[in-house]
């Protein structure tokens, strides 16, 4: 946790929130909006914030540590698919990972979406065939891996022939591997993305990676994952 106040500068007296990076606000700053990617309070003239999509922001803190570039891109995903392979999550066929704009994600308003796989079914085949892996533009280092952990895990259930799953069970599934990954890199903030990813209200994410946490729990990553891709449920 920081020792000031992001706004005041001061040591957090009484009531204070922290951003998932632990950085302190004293609550008696009236907040005006919020960073879409830590949650941090942006207050009336703080300067350093930026726009990530429409009608949300990033803090100067995730600003600073953000993939903007294909060639930034280009150095983390590799130590990503190596850390999912490392769990057992191999393509059979290498996936091109793309930098889009944020808005290009975000064109129905129904939540803040960070990543999209792009796949193609043909007619008489029971594989879906991956083309690729679009990711925000703009995201923390951490939030990059994770969410190219996630959607990884839609690309290997495409290719495992796992078609027509329940949407919670899919996405269940790719929380679990973006949650997994999120552990290895044993910082503070990437333990805080996982613990908020569990924490998730949403009835799908949320709710399918805790339900799909329960069945490992019980039966073992390995029969999870035999049971989602020869049944498409459960075990």
């Amino acid at each position: 946790m920081t020792t000031t106040c992001t706004v005041c500068g001061h040591p957090p007296v009484d009531s204070y929130e922290l951003s998932m990076h632990g950085e302190a606000t004293c609550v008696a700053h009236p907040a005006e909006a919020r960073c879409a990617l830590c949650s941090r309070p942006r207050h009336a003239g703080e300067p350093g914030w930026y726009r990530f999509t429409a009608t949300t922001v990033r803090c100067p803190t995730c600003t600073a540590v953000a993939v903007e570039t294909q060639d930034q891109a280009r150095q983390h995903i590799p130590r990503v698919r190596e850390e999912m392979a490392a769990l057992g999550i191999r393509l059979g066929q290498r996936v091109r990972v793309t930098l889009v704009e944020p808005d290009d994600l975000n064109l129905d308003g129904r939540g803040l979406c960070l990543g999209r796989t792009i796949g193609r079914t043909w007619e008489g085949s029971p594989v879906t065939e991956v083309v690729g892996i679009h990711i925000a533009r703009g995201l923390t280092a951490t939030h990059f891996g994770s969410t190219v952990a996630h959607e990884i895990g839609h690309a290997w259930l495409a290719q495992q022939g796992a078609r027509h799953l329940d949407l919670v069970v899919e996405e269940g599934v790719c929380e679990l591997f973006a949650g997994a990954w999120l552990k290895r890199q044993r910082t503070a903030f990437a333990d805080t993305l996982r613990q908020s990813a569990l924490d998730n209200p949403d009835p799908v994410y949320g709710a399918g990676y805790r339900r799909v946490r329960e069945a490992v729990v019980r039966h073992g990553i390995e029969a999870v994952l035999s049971a989602v891709c020869r049944r498409g449920t459960l075990p």
